[in-house]
């Protein structure tokens, strides 16, 4: 048992630091932008010195361009805020709709690198249930991560939140393909201990070949 929840720490952990590394190298992106711009105006002011005229339309973009990546840094921090907060407390209530959207927001960077797209669709209604929220960050991460793998590249991730009577449900599908049942690699043993720690489930709908990741509305620690 002692080697099961270091694994599941250790997994932690690495989670934890994946996505760290990754929101650390979309700030490094838009520094890198906003330094290559803010060169631009200096040469500008240069120019300017030497009684070349200023083009205002050239500064006008700049300026743009310059609010664009502000905005972008901005957001990502937030994420990144939002995410560094889920360690807190062990269980609250979260609404499921926002960290789904938050995990995958961070998930697009890597759905880039394998070249494909991620489309996330929101129920009616806001669905709030009471979890662990980075274990089911983590456990989101997995099936998104498993999901992204298995699609084909330039194929489209399809990502649905339902609140199926006292439960929630995350589906999981693929466009122009199907997850077989039974699955082969996943879940794995880390994501089974996520699964366990959240009283959650994983299967396959037979008739739409979605991944589903079952959770209780309100999980009893």
């Amino acid at each position: 048992m002692e080697n099961s929840t270091q694994g599941s720490k250790d997994d932690s952990l690495r989670f934890f630091g994946k996505i760290v590394a990754s929101i650390s190298h979309e700030i490094k992106n838009v520094m890198a932008i906003i330094n290559e711009k803010a060169g631009l105006i200096k040469d500008l002011t240069l120019m300017a010195e030497k009684g070349v005229a200023l083009d205002p339309a050239k500064i006008q973009t700049l300026a743009e361009g310059l609010n664009i990546q502000i905005k972008r840094g901005d957001a990502i921090i937030k994420d990144m805020n939002k995410f560094a907060h889920s360690v807190d407390k062990d269980s609250y209530q979260v609404d499921l709709c926002e960290l789904t959207a938050l995990m995958v927001r961070l998930a697009e960077r890597f759905a880039l690198r394998l070249s494909v797209t991620l489309d996330l669709k929101f129920p009616e209604t806001t669905l709030k249930i009471n979890t662990h929220p980075f274990i089911l960050e983590s456990l989101i991460w997995d099936c998104l991560f498993f999901a992204m793998e298995t699609s084909a590249k330039n194929q489209t991730v399809n990502i649905t939140i339902n609140k199926p009577g006292d439960t929630a449900e995350l589906r999981f599908g693929l466009t122009g393909n199907r997850f077989t049942d039974p699955l082969q690699s996943f879940p794995g043993d880390s994501t089974k201990i996520f699964m366990k720690k959240l009283q959650a489930n994983v299967l396959i709908d037979s008739e739409t070949g979605e991944l589903v990741l079952g959770l209780p509305e309100d999980l009893q620690l």
